[in-house]
């Protein structure tokens, strides 16, 4: 039996027992509204179940405001982005975006990545092992696991710092809060560029459900559903959810023909997940919230494909594949060995709420474990050159418990001071705890030294093309009897371990003061206490390592620890001139702590490690509605500057022999010395925002833009194009020069078509998208031969449904003009580039029943 089918069994059987009973407790539910009403990002967002506050107890949240009719304007956004329970957006003095429930099922988004392209400079790449999430320009390191991206994730409150959490709970989602900016008071853990807050959807009093069908190109098969209702009335609700998602992969590999290990299709997945929620709403007064979730994630094939290769190059590679391809972009390319990422995730969670003399305490706490494996063509070709396996364990444990207080008379109770009458306001006071590990991670790469070394000299070859290019020993000036071209039958192996243990605690606090009617004045500190300790231990595991060592893989043992204690500050003072309209001017200090590199060849101490980074920000923010609630605006103008940038470079290195000690150093292919550097200063400043506009009751229009202006002011150690003469100046400055991965200009426009006619009770709907992205560079070392030129993407969704009966049904294209994008590009060795590219032109249909 197949792991896919006994995931479905095991979901069916849970669900039809708890279905049977709650549809005979609620047998005039009436029906979720349909998913053929769409309902843009920011716009008529139906307020969540009232169980989803962290800090209000259930019992005494307000009914959920009804949905937004034809002859009403847009319904007020809420979120929980600052834990203080329900706030309307416009009440937060941050720079935020909602993608909502329903947005998520009319534009049939299934992960991270396609609900982040309705959100301006908000992005999240995923290719295999390559996991890209970056927020204003600020993003990850690829290589190391124990670099935790600037770009933070939380999932119902608790934060997480692997990036490979950012797939795994994107189902039955009630929103995703995009916080740009640093988060340092209620989510201070190393949330420098902001945070993407996952919100899973609660268990409520009333039977409810849907399920949501996919199919379609590439053997796209998805079916995800959601159930619950009262167990026991005013007992228990409970709510179970699942979700089975594959796709072969649009990347097909030529040498899967000759060789039995290669994958055949890359850019591919195979995902399950299951999540069940126990609700308790009235426990001695009380509410408790219980989570048990599971996910497997299948990253299919990064998709690299070789896309400017010299003719010396070619030669060499025909050998080993005489249909390799050398053309970017169209869907083919070469590698001989699997090129994957497995990872299993277990999460329980509980939350538990009470009020004590209206105050109201939240406790949080949860245990996580994820297990991840991979394998890697590490030489990205058709050539057994350098292939590369790994593994680790990382768990998680999290506390975090919160206070908030009533509203207080005045400034804490202080009032009609002097004859004035201050106000009223509220504090919240927090602790957070939590200890992450990396426990038996180990990289183990093999080095056949035969094919290495004739890439090697293919990629110093002149690019003749009637003979084989030439050979080492002439381009290192050694004699043929050397010892090192005496290794060609030999296969040489290194494996590194590293482990990782991080100990964070912090104690915040959050005040808001409305001391004038229209004036309320925030301000929040966050003091965090961070230790870790990291352990290498890199290992020859055969008889000689000759290759190995001039590729710079060196034996060593070491250990390191780090303690980083820091204060983290924001301010905000709003100003609401109209009811529906906040002007808000904040400030903020964030830090993100210093760590360690689990990708260091060396024990060189630069190599090893990393200092802190730090960021200030400051900000203008508009919220509100217009014109009888029919014109949403949310816009947010910032100037953030970082000091002592975590940046990834690599360190060069040349093929030669040095005359004065006779050791040969290779170019490595594929791998390369990387290693993490503090650049002194760095900026980013823009513009963004998102804009709803009603214009009738069958027609709405949604709007983002983004302007992101990012610049180095002091960067004189940036990696440099491999090619590039390091003799006399091993890195290149950067100065002056933008970040990778960082379009000044992104932006959005959809449009939702919802006649109000119907016909036998069926409604038709259209939603047609553009997405722009201005250029871009696609690498960390800025090399003008690698950038994404600036281009328009558009995706549109036709269908019909039947509003009373709650099912829809749509046929989706994607990237409708076929555009040619990448999402990273990088050096297979000195001229030879790799890259990435994003999903190619695709359809398929969607059938969703809400109950």
């Amino acid at each position: 039996m197949s792991a896919k089918l006994k995931t479905g069994l095991l979901l069916s059987a849970l669900v039809l027992p708890l279905a049977a009973p709650l549809w005979a407790q609620e047998p005039e539910a009436s029906a979720a509204p349909p998913a053929s009403e769409p309902v843009p990002t920011t716009a008529a967002e139906t307020p969540p179940a009232p169980a989803e506050s962290a800090a209000v107890p259930v019992a005494e949240l307000p009914p959920p405001a009804p949905a937004e009719t034809e002859d009403e304007g847009l319904e007020e956004i809420v979120v929980t982005a600052q834990k203080r329970g329900d706030e309307s957006i416009k009440d937060v003095p941050l720079s935020i975006s909602v993608v909502n429930e329903k947005m998520i099922a009319d534009m049939a988004i299934t992960n991270v990545r396609e609900a982040m392209l309705f959100v301006p400079n908000v992005k999240v790449e995923e290719a295999g092992y390559f996991m890209i999430p970056r927020i204003r320009g600020f993003t990850t390191n690829n290589n190391n696991k124990a670099f935790e991206p600037p770009a933070g994730l939380a999932i119902d409150g608790i934060p997480y710092g692997r990036v490979e959490y950012f797939n795994s709970g994107l189902f039955d989602i009630s929103r995703v809060e995009a916080l740009r900016g640093p988060q340092g008071t209620t989510f201070g853990k190393n949330t420098t560029a902001g945070l993407l807050h996952i919100i899973t959807r609660d268990p409520t009093p009333e039977f409810k459900g849907y399920v949501d069908a996919q199919a379609g190109e590439f053997d796209r098969r998805r079916i995800e559903f959601g159930v619950g209702g009262a167990l026991i009335p005013d007992v228990l609700n409970v709510r179970v959810a699942g979700m089975s998602d594959s796709q072969r992969g649009y990347i097909f590999n030529t040498t899967k023909a000759i060789s039995a290990r290669a994958d055949e299709f890359a850019q591919g997945r195979d995902n399950q997940g299951f999540r069940a929620k126990l609700l308790f709403p009235n426990l001695l007064e009380s509410s408790l919230k219980l989570t048990y979730e599971q996910a497997q994630l299948g990253s299919l094939g990064s998709g690299i494909e070789l896309i400017n290769i010299t003719e010396s190059m070619k030669v060499t590679l025909r050998k080993y594949d005489p249909n390799v391809d050398f053309v970017g972009g169209n869907g083919i390319n070469s590698l001989d060995f699997p090129d994957r990422r497995t990872t299993e995730i277990r999460t329980f969670n509980g939350e538990w709420t009470r009020d004590f003399f209206d105050w109201t305490l939240a406790l949080l706490g949860g245990r996580s474990e994820m297990n991840t494996e991979f394998e890697l063509d590490t030489d990205f070709s058709p050539a057994n050159a350098l292939n590369g396996t790994g593994a680790d364990f990382a768990p998680t444990t999290t506390f975090e418990a919160r206070l908030l207080s009533p509203s207080l008379p005045g400034l804490f109770g202080l009032n009609d001071i002097l004859g004035f009458n201050f106000g009223d306001s509220d504090i919240l006071i927090g602790g957070f705890m939590q200890n992450t590990a990396i426990e038996n991670g180990f990289f183990d790469f093999e080095i056949p030294v035969g094919p290495f070394l004739e890439l090697t000299a293919a990629a110093e070859g002149s690019g003749n093309t009637d003979d084989d290019p030439p050979g080492l020993p002439e381009i290192l000036g050694l004699p043929p009897t050397d010892p090192l071209f005496n290794m060609a039958e030999v296969i040489e192996t290194v494996r590194q371990d590293f482990e990782q243990f991080s100990k964070t605690k912090a104690l915040f606090s959050q005040v808001q003061w409305r001391f004038f009617p229209d004036f309320t004045l925030q301000l929040g500190g966050r003091y965090s206490q961070e230790e870790k300790n990291a352990r290498w231990d890199s290992h020859y595991t055969t008889d000689t390592g000759v290759v190995l060592k001039a590729a710079g893989i060196d034996e060593f043992e070491a250990a390191r620890a780090r303690e980083d204690k820091f204060f983290q500050y924001k301010g905000s003072l709003n100003w609401q001139p109209t009811e529906g309209l906040s002007l808000f001017a904040h400030a903020a200090r964030s830090f993100k702590s210093g760590g360690y590199n689990a990708f260091a060849f060396r024990e060189v101490e630069d190599q090893l490690g990393f200092g802190p980074e730090f960021t200030k920000e400051y900000g203008f923010d508009i919220k509100g509605t217009l014109f009888e609630r029919r014109l949403a605006l949310n816009l947010s103008a910032y100037y953030m500057e970082v000091r002592d940038f975590q940046v990834l470079t690599r360190e060069p290195q040349t093929t030669g022999v040095d005359p004065a000690t006779g050791d040969v150093t290779l170019q490595t292919i594929g791998l390369g010395i990387t290693k993490v550097i503090n650049a002194p200063k760095a900026r980013a400043q823009g513009i963004e925002g998102d804009v709803t506009w009603k214009a009738a009751n069958w027609l709405k229009l949604f709007g983002t833009f983004g302007l992101n202006d990012t610049q180095y002011l002091d960067h004189k150690k940036n990696d440099c194009p491999p090619d590039r003469d390091s003799s006399s100046m091993p890195f290149c400055d950067a100065t002056g020069k933008p970040f990778a991965f960082a379009p000044k200009y992104n932006s959005t426009i959809s449009v939702f078509v919802t006649p109000t006619f119907e016909l036998a009770g069926i409604r038709p709907d259209l939603i047609v998208s553009a997405e722009y992205a201005s250029e871009q560079f696609t690498d960390i070392d800025l090399d003008e031969r690698k950038v994404q030129e600036a281009f328009w993407r558009y995706r549109a969704s036709v269908g019909f449904g039947n509003p009373k009966q709650g099912w829809s049904f749509k046929i989706i294209g994607e990237n409708l003009t076929d555009e040619i994008t990448y999402i990273r590009q990088g050096d297979l060795s000195p001229k030879q580039f790799v890259g990435i590219v994003e999903p190619p032109r695709r359809f398929y249909g969607q059938l969703r029943w809400s109950f």
